[in-house]
Protein backbone atom coordinates (compact mmCIF):
# COMPACT_ATOMS: atom_id res chain seq x y z
CA UNK A 1 0.00 0.00 0.00
CA UNK A 2 3.09 2.74 0.84
CA UNK A 3 5.01 1.17 -2.08
CA UNK A 4 1.73 2.43 -4.41
CA UNK A 5 0.98 6.05 -2.65
CA UNK A 6 4.83 6.59 -3.30
CA UNK A 7 4.26 5.81 -7.34
CA UNK A 8 1.19 8.04 -6.94
CA UNK A 9 2.73 10.63 -5.28
CA UNK A 10 6.52 11.11 -7.36
CA UNK A 11 3.70 10.34 -10.42
CA UNK A 12 1.93 13.26 -9.85
CA UNK A 13 4.92 15.28 -8.48
CA UNK A 14 6.73 14.32 -12.20
CA UNK A 15 3.76 15.86 -13.95
CA UNK A 16 3.62 19.16 -11.91
CA UNK A 17 7.31 19.11 -12.38
CA UNK A 18 7.17 18.70 -16.32
CA UNK A 19 3.94 20.07 -18.05
CA UNK A 20 2.88 19.27 -21.35
CA UNK A 21 0.22 21.81 -23.66
CA UNK A 22 -2.50 19.85 -25.03
CA UNK A 23 -5.47 20.96 -26.87
CA UNK A 24 -9.14 20.01 -26.81
CA UNK A 25 -12.31 21.21 -27.83
CA UNK A 26 -14.95 22.20 -25.06
CA UNK A 27 -18.26 24.00 -26.27
CA UNK A 28 -19.10 24.21 -29.62
CA UNK A 29 -18.88 27.76 -31.07
CA UNK A 30 -21.38 30.29 -31.33
CA UNK A 31 -24.21 29.40 -33.99
CA UNK A 32 -26.91 31.54 -35.54
CA UNK A 33 -30.11 29.57 -36.44
CA UNK A 34 -32.90 30.60 -39.08
CA UNK A 35 -36.22 28.89 -38.03
CA UNK A 36 -38.52 28.80 -41.46
CA UNK A 37 -41.90 26.76 -41.38
CA UNK A 38 -43.55 26.07 -44.78
CA UNK A 39 -40.22 26.79 -46.72
CA UNK A 40 -40.58 25.96 -50.53
CA UNK A 41 -37.97 23.59 -51.63
CA UNK A 42 -36.09 26.48 -53.60
CA UNK A 43 -35.29 28.68 -50.96
CA UNK A 44 -31.83 29.94 -50.07
CA UNK A 45 -30.52 31.85 -47.19
CA UNK A 46 -27.32 33.03 -47.01
CA UNK A 47 -25.64 36.23 -45.56
CA UNK A 48 -23.70 39.08 -46.62
CA UNK A 49 -21.67 40.78 -43.99
CA UNK A 50 -21.14 45.09 -43.58
CA UNK A 51 -17.62 45.66 -42.72
CA UNK A 52 -13.70 46.29 -43.48
CA UNK A 53 -12.63 42.36 -43.52
CA UNK A 54 -13.95 41.42 -47.04
CA UNK A 55 -15.80 38.36 -46.48
CA UNK A 56 -17.51 36.41 -48.68
CA UNK A 57 -21.19 35.79 -48.51
CA UNK A 58 -21.58 32.58 -46.42
CA UNK A 59 -24.94 30.07 -47.82
CA UNK A 60 -26.44 28.60 -44.42
CA UNK A 61 -27.40 24.74 -44.39
CA UNK A 62 -30.55 23.56 -44.06
CA UNK A 63 -31.96 21.21 -41.94
CA UNK A 64 -35.92 20.03 -42.96
CA UNK A 65 -37.72 18.14 -39.79
CA UNK A 66 -41.44 17.94 -40.92
CA UNK A 67 -42.93 21.22 -41.82
CA UNK A 68 -39.61 23.45 -40.63
CA UNK A 69 -36.31 23.69 -41.94
CA UNK A 70 -33.41 25.41 -40.05
CA UNK A 71 -30.87 27.09 -41.21
CA UNK A 72 -27.74 27.50 -39.86
CA UNK A 73 -24.60 29.61 -39.43
CA UNK A 74 -21.37 28.66 -37.30
CA UNK A 75 -18.18 30.22 -37.10
CA UNK A 76 -16.56 27.82 -38.53
CA UNK A 77 -18.13 28.43 -42.21
CA UNK A 78 -16.20 31.16 -42.58
CA UNK A 79 -12.90 30.25 -44.02
CA UNK A 80 -11.81 33.96 -43.49
CA UNK A 81 -8.13 34.67 -40.84
CA UNK A 82 -7.63 38.37 -39.59
CA UNK A 83 -4.13 39.80 -40.89
CA UNK A 84 -2.34 38.37 -37.55
CA UNK A 85 -3.31 34.88 -38.20
CA UNK A 86 -6.53 34.87 -35.76
CA UNK A 87 -9.50 32.66 -37.29
CA UNK A 88 -12.83 34.29 -37.44
CA UNK A 89 -14.83 31.59 -35.39
CA UNK A 90 -12.07 31.31 -32.93
CA UNK A 91 -11.77 35.14 -31.57
CA UNK A 92 -15.51 36.36 -33.27
CA UNK A 93 -16.27 39.24 -35.59
CA UNK A 94 -14.27 41.89 -34.19
CA UNK A 95 -14.16 44.02 -37.17
CA UNK A 96 -18.09 42.88 -37.87
CA UNK A 97 -20.50 45.87 -38.43
CA UNK A 98 -23.66 44.57 -40.01
CA UNK A 99 -24.68 41.72 -41.77
CA UNK A 100 -27.50 41.06 -44.21
CA UNK A 101 -29.98 37.96 -44.44
CA UNK A 102 -30.56 37.39 -48.38
CA UNK A 103 -33.70 35.48 -48.77
CA UNK A 104 -33.93 34.19 -52.17
CA UNK A 105 -37.35 31.71 -52.74
CA UNK A 106 -36.77 31.15 -56.44
CA UNK A 107 -39.10 33.75 -57.20
CA UNK A 108 -38.32 36.65 -55.76
CA UNK A 109 -35.03 37.57 -53.87
CA UNK A 110 -34.80 39.96 -50.37
CA UNK A 111 -32.39 40.94 -47.41
CA UNK A 112 -33.64 41.55 -44.09
CA UNK A 113 -30.57 43.30 -41.31
CA UNK A 114 -29.66 41.44 -38.54
CA UNK A 115 -28.25 42.63 -35.22
CA UNK A 116 -23.97 42.10 -35.88
CA UNK A 117 -24.61 41.18 -31.74
CA UNK A 118 -25.98 37.92 -32.10
CA UNK A 119 -22.98 36.44 -34.03
CA UNK A 120 -21.31 36.81 -30.45
CA UNK A 121 -23.79 34.82 -28.67
CA UNK A 122 -24.19 31.21 -28.08
CA UNK A 123 -27.49 29.35 -29.54
CA UNK A 124 -28.82 32.66 -31.24
CA UNK A 125 -32.42 31.75 -32.96
CA UNK A 126 -34.35 33.86 -35.64
CA UNK A 127 -37.29 33.30 -36.69
CA UNK A 128 -38.04 34.05 -40.41
CA UNK A 129 -41.86 34.99 -41.59
CA UNK A 130 -42.03 34.91 -45.74
CA UNK A 131 -45.19 36.24 -45.91
CA UNK A 132 -44.47 39.67 -44.31
CA UNK A 133 -40.69 39.48 -44.88
CA UNK A 134 -39.84 39.88 -40.87
CA UNK A 135 -36.95 38.68 -39.18
CA UNK A 136 -38.14 38.54 -35.30
CA UNK A 137 -35.87 36.99 -32.34
CA UNK A 138 -36.56 33.51 -30.63
CA UNK A 139 -39.42 31.65 -31.63
CA UNK A 140 -43.60 32.43 -31.63
CA UNK A 141 -45.24 32.01 -28.42
CA UNK A 142 -47.18 29.12 -29.71
CA UNK A 143 -44.70 27.01 -31.30
CA UNK A 144 -43.82 25.14 -27.73
CA UNK A 145 -47.06 24.43 -26.73
CA UNK A 146 -48.61 23.04 -30.05
CA UNK A 147 -45.14 20.89 -30.78
CA UNK A 148 -45.26 19.85 -26.95
CA UNK A 149 -49.43 19.12 -27.50
CA UNK A 150 -48.53 17.45 -29.96
CA UNK A 151 -46.18 15.01 -28.59
CA UNK A 152 -48.63 14.49 -25.51
CA UNK A 153 -51.49 13.43 -27.66
CA UNK A 154 -50.03 10.81 -29.98
CA UNK A 155 -48.06 9.18 -26.58
CA UNK A 156 -51.89 9.18 -25.14
CA UNK A 157 -53.18 7.55 -27.96
CA UNK A 158 -51.27 4.90 -28.26
CA UNK A 159 -51.05 4.23 -24.40
CA UNK A 160 -54.53 4.80 -24.35
CA UNK A 161 -55.01 2.23 -27.10
CA UNK A 162 -52.43 -0.33 -24.99
CA UNK A 163 -54.90 0.23 -21.99
CA UNK A 164 -57.92 -0.89 -23.72
CA UNK A 165 -56.15 -4.09 -25.15
CA UNK A 166 -55.55 -4.71 -21.58
CA UNK A 167 -58.92 -5.07 -20.95
CA UNK A 168 -59.78 -1.90 -18.81
CA UNK A 169 -62.86 -0.23 -18.76
CA UNK A 170 -63.69 1.23 -15.83
CA UNK A 171 -64.45 4.99 -15.56
CA UNK A 172 -61.52 5.22 -12.35
CA UNK A 173 -59.24 3.60 -13.97
CA UNK A 174 -59.48 5.79 -17.40
CA UNK A 175 -59.36 8.87 -14.58
CA UNK A 176 -55.57 7.23 -13.35
CA UNK A 177 -54.36 6.43 -16.83
CA UNK A 178 -55.29 10.09 -17.63
CA UNK A 179 -53.76 11.83 -14.55
CA UNK A 180 -50.49 9.99 -14.40
CA UNK A 181 -49.94 9.96 -18.00
CA UNK A 182 -49.89 14.23 -18.19
CA UNK A 183 -47.92 14.05 -15.36
CA UNK A 184 -45.34 12.17 -16.81
CA UNK A 185 -45.48 12.80 -20.07
CA UNK A 186 -45.72 16.72 -19.17
CA UNK A 187 -42.81 16.30 -17.50
CA UNK A 188 -40.72 14.35 -19.98
CA UNK A 189 -41.79 16.81 -22.92
CA UNK A 190 -41.07 20.13 -21.05
CA UNK A 191 -37.33 18.59 -19.89
CA UNK A 192 -37.37 17.76 -23.90
CA UNK A 193 -37.50 21.60 -24.82
CA UNK A 194 -35.51 22.93 -22.37
CA UNK A 195 -32.73 20.47 -22.81
CA UNK A 196 -33.04 20.15 -26.49
CA UNK A 197 -33.61 23.23 -27.99
CA UNK A 198 -34.10 24.57 -31.47
CA UNK A 199 -30.06 25.63 -32.08
CA UNK A 200 -29.13 22.34 -31.42
CA UNK A 201 -27.62 20.40 -33.92
CA UNK A 202 -28.63 16.45 -34.84
CA UNK A 203 -25.23 14.96 -33.63
CA UNK A 204 -25.50 16.97 -30.34
CA UNK A 205 -28.75 15.97 -30.40
CA UNK A 206 -28.45 12.59 -30.94
CA UNK A 207 -26.00 12.30 -28.09
CA UNK A 208 -28.60 13.77 -25.68
CA UNK A 209 -30.93 11.44 -26.69
CA UNK A 210 -29.09 8.25 -25.82
CA UNK A 211 -27.07 9.98 -22.25
CA UNK A 212 -30.52 11.48 -21.38
CA UNK A 213 -33.69 10.41 -22.85
CA UNK A 214 -33.30 6.88 -22.16
CA UNK A 215 -32.09 6.98 -18.81
CA UNK A 216 -35.45 9.46 -18.45
CA UNK A 217 -37.73 6.89 -20.05
CA UNK A 218 -36.22 4.55 -18.13
CA UNK A 219 -37.57 6.70 -14.80
CA UNK A 220 -41.30 7.18 -16.05
CA UNK A 221 -41.41 3.45 -16.32
CA UNK A 222 -40.78 2.54 -13.08
CA UNK A 223 -42.60 5.26 -11.56
CA UNK A 224 -45.69 4.23 -14.34
CA UNK A 225 -45.14 1.03 -13.26
CA UNK A 226 -45.65 2.07 -9.51
CA UNK A 227 -48.26 4.43 -9.74
CA UNK A 228 -50.38 2.02 -11.49
CA UNK A 229 -49.63 -1.13 -9.47
CA UNK A 230 -50.82 1.14 -6.59
CA UNK A 231 -53.57 2.89 -8.20
CA UNK A 232 -55.51 0.78 -10.58
CA UNK A 233 -57.86 -1.71 -8.97
CA UNK A 234 -59.87 -3.13 -11.77
CA UNK A 235 -57.29 -5.74 -12.20
CA UNK A 236 -54.68 -7.37 -10.52
CA UNK A 237 -51.30 -5.14 -9.67
CA UNK A 238 -49.30 -7.59 -11.79
CA UNK A 239 -51.47 -6.72 -14.85
CA UNK A 240 -51.08 -2.87 -14.11
CA UNK A 241 -47.63 -3.16 -13.54
CA UNK A 242 -46.96 -5.05 -16.94
CA UNK A 243 -49.56 -2.67 -18.45
CA UNK A 244 -46.86 0.23 -17.46
CA UNK A 245 -44.04 -1.70 -18.97
CA UNK A 246 -45.73 -2.40 -22.24
CA UNK A 247 -47.12 0.40 -23.32
CA UNK A 248 -43.42 2.70 -21.99
CA UNK A 249 -41.69 0.29 -24.48
CA UNK A 250 -43.63 1.32 -27.59
CA UNK A 251 -43.92 4.98 -25.70
CA UNK A 252 -40.12 5.38 -25.07
CA UNK A 253 -40.15 4.09 -29.57
CA UNK A 254 -42.77 6.24 -30.37
CA UNK A 255 -40.66 8.96 -28.19
CA UNK A 256 -37.41 8.77 -29.97
CA UNK A 257 -38.63 8.57 -33.13
CA UNK A 258 -40.83 11.89 -32.62
CA UNK A 259 -37.34 13.54 -31.56
CA UNK A 260 -36.26 12.31 -35.16
CA UNK A 261 -39.28 13.16 -37.14
CA UNK A 262 -41.05 16.23 -34.97
CA UNK A 263 -39.30 19.66 -34.20
CA UNK A 264 -37.76 20.47 -31.72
Amino acid sequence: MKRRALVLFFTLLFCLAFPLPASANSAEPPCLTVLVAGAPKDLTLSLEFDDSLSLKPVVLTGEPKAWEVYYRFNYYNVSFNYNDGRSFWEYGPEGLTGAQLVVDTGEETFSLPIDPTGFSRYNNLLTLNLSSRTLTNGQPWWRMPLLIFLRVGLTLFLEGLIFFLFGYRDRRSWIVFLVVNLITQLGVNLCIHLLFPVTMNAYTSMLLGVFFYTPMEIVVLLVEMAAFALLLKEQRKRKAAGYAAVANLFSWALGGWLLTALPL
